[in-house]
C-alpha cells in the first residue's frame, strides 16, 4: 500500500494503481447501498409498509445525500477532499452497523438518510480529489472509471440480498458495515495527500448565481437529473416488480435467487454502458450522444407494459432497458467537469450532485405513490403508469441537453 500512495504530478494524474485502489475502497464502501432496494418485499411485509412508504426507504438514502451534499462538496474549495472523504467513509460504515439494529421504519430512515450524507462526503470529493488538475481527456476517462465503480458497487450490494435471505438483513448490514471499515483503510492508504484546490477566496457556499449564469452546466445539471430519474424504476423498485411479475414462484428459492440476480445485472450494466457513453461523447461531442437519452424516455417509460408478457420475456426486457437507460452517467458528469469554472468547481459538483440524487429521491417516491394510487402492486396499469413518470424525466432531460455545444470539450 505504500507504493500505492505515491503522490503523481498534477499533469500526469494518479498512477493507474491508485486510481484502482480508490475504485475498489469505493465498491467495498458501497457494500450496504442496494440492501434495501434488493430486500425491499421483506421490508414491506416485516414491518407492514405501503408502497408509499417503501418509496421512502428506498429513497431516503438520496434525500440524505441531497441535503449534505452541497456543504460537504463545497468544502473542496477549502479543504482537501481526502480528508472528508476518510471521514465520511467511517460514517458510512456506522450507518450500515446501525441499520443492522433497527425494528421499525422510523430509526431505518434516521440510518439510511445518515448512509446517504456520508456517501456525499465521498462520492465526489474522492472525484475532485482524483482528478484535480489532470488533463481534460485523463480526466474524463478516471471519471468514467471511477463512476463506474459506484455502478459496480451498488450493484454487487443487490447481491447481498442473497446473505439477506440466508441469514437475514441484519447479518447481511452488519457485513457491510465490516466491508466498509475496509474500504476506509484502502482509502487512507491510497488516496492521495496534499491540497484538493482551496482558492485564496473559495466560492461562498449557498451561492449559485455564478453557477446557474453557465447555460452548459444548467443543461447537464437537468440532464443529470432526468438520467438518474429515468433509472430509480428499474433501480430501486426492480426486485418488487419481478416479484409481482413472477406471483406464486417468488416464493421459490432459486427464483428469488434469479431476481436478485437480474437486478444486480441491471445495476451492473451502468458499466459499460457508462464507458460506452462516455468515450462515444469524447468522439462525437457530448450533445450529440446526451440527447440520445430519449432512447432511455421508451425503455424506461414502457418498461411497467412488460408485465403481460410471459415471465422471461420481462426478465430479459428489464436487462435490455437497464443497459439502455443508463448510458448517460460518466459522460454527463465529466462534462460538468469540463464546463465548471475551476473557481467554483466544488460549489458546482455539488449543486450538480444535490440536484441529481434529490431527482432519485423524488422519483423513488413518486413511484411508490402512483403505486398507491393506482392500484398496487397487483395492476398492470398501476406499474405502468409508475414507470410512466420515470419515462417523462427522460424526455425533460432530452430537451435540456439539446441546448449544450456540440462538443464541449472542443469549444
Amino acid at each position: 500500500m505504500g507504493t500505492v500512495a505515491l503522490a503523481q504530478s498534477a499533469k500526469a494524474g494518479p498512477s493507474v494503481s491508485v486510481v484502482a485502489a480508490i475504485c475498489a475502497a469505493e465498491i467495498f464502501g458501497l457494500a450496504g447501498f442496494s440492501i434495501v432496494p434488493a430486500l425491499l418485499p421483506q421490508f414491506i411485509e416485516a414491518w407492514s409498509l405501503t408502497n408509499t412508504q417503501a418509496g421512502w426507504l428506498a429513497g431516503i438514502t438520496s434525500a440524505g445525500y441531497m441535503l449534505a451534499v452541497i456543504p460537504l462538496v463545497s468544502l473542496t474549495d477549502r479543504r482537501p477532499g481526502r480528508q472528508l472523504y476518510l471521514a465520511s467513509s467511517v460514517l458510512s460504515a456506522l450507518s450500515c452497523v446501525g441499520m443492522g439494529l433497527c425494528d421499525s421504519l422510523l430509526p431505518a430512515l434516521g440510518f439510511r438518510a445518515l448512509a446517504g450524507i456520508a456517501m456525499a462526503g465521498m462520492y465526489m470529493p474522492g472525484l475532485r480529489a482524483l482528478t484535480l488538475g489532470v488533463e481534460e481527456a485523463t480526466r474524463a476517462r478516471i471519471a468514467g472509471w471511477y463512476i463506474s465503480s459506484f455502478t459496480i458497487g451498488a450493484s454487487l450490494s443487490f447481491l447481498f440480498g442473497r446473505v439477506g435471505t440466508l441469514l437475514g438483513w441484519r447479518s447481511a448490514f452488519v457485513i457491510a458495515g465490516m466491508l466498509g471499515a475496509a474500504a476506509v483503510l484502502i482509502a487512507w492508504a491510497a488516496l492521495p495527500h496534499g491540497d484538493s484546490g482551496r482558492e485564496e477566496e473559495p466560492h461562498p457556499l449557498l451561492d449559485f448565481r455564478s453557477i446557474l449564469a453557465n447555460r452548459d452546466v444548467l443543461a447537464l445539471i437537468i440532464g443529470y437529473a432526468a438520467a438518474i430519474w429515468g433509472c430509480v424504476g428499474l433501480r430501486q423498485w426492480i426486485v418488487v416488480f419481478l416479484t409481482s411479475c413472477a406471483g406464486n414462484q417468488a416464493a421459490v428459492p432459486s427464483q428469488a435467487w434469479i431476481i436478485l440476480v437480474v437486478g444486480a445485472v441491471i445495476n451492473f450494466l451502468g458499466v459499460p454502458a457508462g464507458l460506452i457513453g462516455n468515450e462515444l461523447s469524447i468522439r462525437y461531442g457530448l450533445r450529440t450522444i446526451a440527447t440520445l437519452v430519449v432512447l432511455s424516455a421508451v425503455a424506461s417509460g414502457l418498461s411497467g407494459f412488460a408485465a403481460m408478457l410471459p415471465y422471461m420475456a420481462v426478465l430479459g426486457l428489464s436487462v435490455l432497458a437497464g443497459l439502455i437507460v443508463q448510458g448517460n452517467f460518466s459522460n454527463l458528469t465529466s462534462g460538468v467537469l469540463a464546463v465548471a469554472a475551476p473557481r467554483y468547481l466544488g460549489a458546482t459538483i455539488g449543486l450538480y450532485s444535490c440536484i441529481g440524487f434529490g431527482a432519485s429521491f423524488l422519483g423513488t417516491l413518486l413511484f411508490g405513490i402512483a403505486l398507491d394510487q393506482f392500484g398496487g402492486t397487483s395492476q398492470i396499469a398501476a406499474w405502468t403508469l409508475s414507470f410512466g413518470t420515470c419515462g417523462i424525466a427522460c424526455l425533460a432531460g432530452a430537451a435540456a441537453t439539446v441546448f449544450l455545444p456540440r462538443n464541449i470539450w472542443q469549444r
